[in-house]
């Protein structure tokens, strides 16, 4: 794994942000992975990747299960599996570390809802850091592929 970025954007901006990391890495012909952490924020994943810019279409399905389907470059799941053999995984929930080091780069986000979520996304970064894993804390930015510098 080569590193991990954490979005600390306001809540307003998030799905945005998953929209432009997903835009970004499609431009640059990269295959995506997004975990999301239920079957309705799958849904709303979904919905959002298709109406937030009209002009821009991405390719892109949910696959439940261990379904077979036709290739596309970004794939929503939320079980712990990679169909794509993507190397991007934006952890729109919270995956097992496990799962996660097996991407070039993840992309997760603070959540500062309460002090207890906002603390477990501190811990979540510590835990990258204990694993000697490049973590990155990018605040109101937008990520253009760079990944975390030493």
């Amino acid at each position: 794994m080569t590193g991990c970025i954490f979005h600390d954007t306001e809540a307003t901006l998030h799905d945005r942000r998953v929209f432009e990391i997903v835009e970004e890495a499609y431009n640059r012909k990269e295959k995506v992975l997004i975990y999301a952490g239920s079957e309705e924020r799958a849904a709303e994943i979904d919905r959002f990747l298709w109406i937030l810019r009209q002009e821009s279409f991405i390719p892109h399905r949910i696959i439940r299960g261990h379904e077979v389907s036709s290739p596309v470059p970004v794939v929503i799941v939320t079980m712990e599996w990679n169909p794509l053999e993507a190397g991007i995984l934006i952890a729109d929930g919270h995956c097992s570390l496990d799962f996660a080091v097996g991407f070039e780069i993840v992309h997760e986000f603070v959540y500062r809802s309460s002090p207890e979520i906002h603390e477990a996304c501190r811990s979540r970064y510590r835990a990258y850091r204990d694993r000697k894993i490049l973590a990155e804390h990018l605040k109101n930015g937008v990520w253009r592929g760079a990944v975390p510098k030493k």
